[in-house]
């Protein structure tokens, strides 16, 4: 079912509010939980709790033949990309510089969904990128301290970046015709297994069961992977994936000023204009 425009800038303004908060959830769990075992108890509970609406709703779930299509989806655009960046920034890469790898998103989906996938789209569409991942680096300027990371890092962070970009390509071209619910409740099992083994495998051990943690969980499972993922896929089927995808560029910039609201951190003017900026080449890039 096609969105009206009223609907669908409601939809996709919701869906910025909540991918954004994703960087907060992100800086709350510090020095509470190891990343991967946080990732590994959210994609948990979300595949029960899509399994469960999916049961409720009476959704059918795919042949258990095709059920390796939707666990690739789920590592790559689950475990993979949380997983990859969350290590990364563990290592020393500034969550600023991981914002801003992940701004590259659109842009990679522009040039994958072209060359590879044969999508169509225009020239406004990739200025308008330009211009969004211009404004995205305005707002993360300020803490681009780039100091002792190696470039092994940058490399898995890049690489998670690719990581969600497949990912959510081939939900469209793979897995548009299933039903959404059994196959994000596959997916989360997914990345859930995956963030397993890679907390196993970097001997990942804090677990420290308190408010934050509590708060953390519940946002991140029935706000970010619940709502913000489920918003995502439907406003990819109703529009093209690149413009759909330019909506990301929006998210560290408005995190930005969520943490200057939250935790009092700096907002510069220079910030400010680069959340302008890049709301204008996100707006220039849907026109396309």
């Amino acid at each position: 079912m096609m969105l009206t425009a009223n609907r669908h800038t409601a939809l996709s303004a919701l869906f910025v509010l909540i991918w954004s908060s994703g960087f907060i959830v992100g800086r709350l769990i510090v020095g509470t939980v190891s990343p991967n075992i946080f990732l590994g108890i959210r994609f948990a509970l979300s595949a029960v709790m899509f399994g469960v609406l999916a049961s409720v709703l009476r959704q059918t779930y795919p042949p258990v033949r095709a059920w390796g299509r939707h666990f690739m989806v789920g590592l790559l655009s689950n475990g993979l990309y949380l997983g990859g960046s969350y290590w990364a920034i563990g290592e020393g890469l500034p969550a600023a510089l991981m914002a801003l790898l992940g701004g590259l998103q659109p842009l990679l989906t522009l040039v994958i969904g072209v060359l590879l996938l044969g999508e169509r789209t225009d020239g406004r569409a990739l200025a308008g990128i330009v211009a969004g991942l211009g404004g995205l680096y305005l707002a993360v300027s300020p803490s681009l301290g780039l100091t002792g990371v190696s470039f092994g890092v940058l490399a898995v962070a890049f690489l998670s970046v690719l990581g969600i970009t497949a990912g959510l390509l081939l939900q469209k071209h793979w897995l548009s015709k299933a039903d959404l619910l059994p196959s994000l409740a596959l997916q989360n099992a997914a990345g859930a297994a995956t963030a397993v083994v890679l907390a196993r495998l970097l001997g990942e051990n804090l677990l420290i069961v308190n408010f934050t943690f509590a708060l953390g969980v519940f946002w991140a499972v029935c706000i970010l992977s619940g709502l913000g993922l489920y918003l995502f896929i439907r406003l990819m089927q109703g529009s093209g994936s690149v413009q759909t995808a330019a909506l990301v560029l929006l998210a560290p910039p408005l995190a930005t000023v969520q943490a200057w609201l939250l935790f009092g951190e700096t907002l510069t003017m220079v910030q400010m204009a680069g959340f302008v900026l890049a709301l204008v080449g996100v707006w220039w890039c849907r026109r396309g």
